[in-house]
């Protein structure tokens, strides 16, 4: 019979170097997640840092300005415009919405009004019968008149 032997040990030494490798991976993982926290806290404390940001959100509002002036000279919509747009097809769009279903609303209680006004007229157009007219040609004595 074979030995497995070489194989055997050739495994062990493998899953060896996976947990080396894992154990490497982790330290590095965890010595970068110290360097980031380390960075973000010295950039928080920093007093340049803040007024870099406050710089650059100024120089980016300005841009934006500058974009809006430049667009409206040539007569080109801005996205402030077409959001303003947008929220005023959705307000129209709703309104008409509401419209459509009272109008809906009004439609069905026209068509139930002509239906009771029909019957109505039904009833009108009926031969009024007294009830001495009815018994009497009921005994087949007297006929009613149409």
């Amino acid at each position: 019979m074979a030995s497995f032997a070489p194989y055997s040990a050739w495994l062990d030494y493998h899953a060896g170097m996976d947990e080396d490798r894992d154990r490497i991976k982790d330290r590095v993982r965890s010595s970068g997640e110290k360097a980031a926290a380390d960075i973000a806290q010295a950039l928080i404390g920093s007093p340049a840092f803040g007024q870099a940001v406050s710089a650059a959100v100024v120089a980016r509002d300005a841009a934006n300005d500058a974009q809006r002036v430049a667009m409206g000279a040539l007569n080109v919509s801005s996205q402030d415009d077409a959001d303003r747009l947008e929220r005023r097809l959705r307000v129209l769009s709703d309104r008409l919405e509401d419209t459509e279903d009272r109008l809906d609303r009004a439609l069905d209680e026209l068509r139930n009004l002509k239906g009771v006004v029909k019957d109505l007229e039904g009833a009108a157009q009926a031969p009024l019968v007294s009830s001495t007219t009815k018994k009497r040609s009921a005994t087949g004595k007297t006929k009613t008149k149409s």
